[in-house]
């Protein structure tokens, strides 16, 4: 059974393009989520790794999508009904754009996914600045 996961991360921008290019666009997604983002309509194939020698490549579609909101995907590979989702938001308070990520994992890969996608934002902090 999959356990839902919400995480929660402020970034350093006012701009909600920015935010929005960095999750649904592939030069964005390329930035902090794989190594290569490949988009022919509502497909999505991601590359980990070096494409001439030993990598990884998974397929997603693009299930839901509301423009500079969230973007929601499901892996080709995956018998469930789960998806993954990247939601974006401003808080009042702080002035800054937030990002939702929305996630599924079996309860003994909770810790791993979590961990997979604190590293992500790890990653779009430093490339970005956000």
């Amino acid at each position: 059974m999959s356990k839902k996961i919400e995480l929660e991360y402020e970034l350093k921008t006012r701009s909600g393009s920015a935010v929005w290019a960095l999750i649904s666009t592939p030069i964005g997604l390329k930035k902090w989520l794989a190594d290569d983002v490949m988009m022919d309509e509502d497909v999505t194939t991601f590359v980990w790794g070096d494409p001439l020698r030993e990598h990884d490549t998974h397929t997603a579609t693009v299930v839901d999508m509301m423009k500079n909101d969230y973007i929601r995907f499901h892996w080709d590979s995956s018998e469930s009904d789960s998806y993954w989702e990247m939601k974006m938001f401003h808080s009042e308070i702080a002035g800054n754009y937030h990002l939702l990520v929305t996630d599924f994992a079996d309860d003994d890969d909770v810790e791993g996914l979590e961990q997979l996608w604190n590293q992500n934002i790890d990653r779009l902090h430093r490339i970005t600045g956000m």
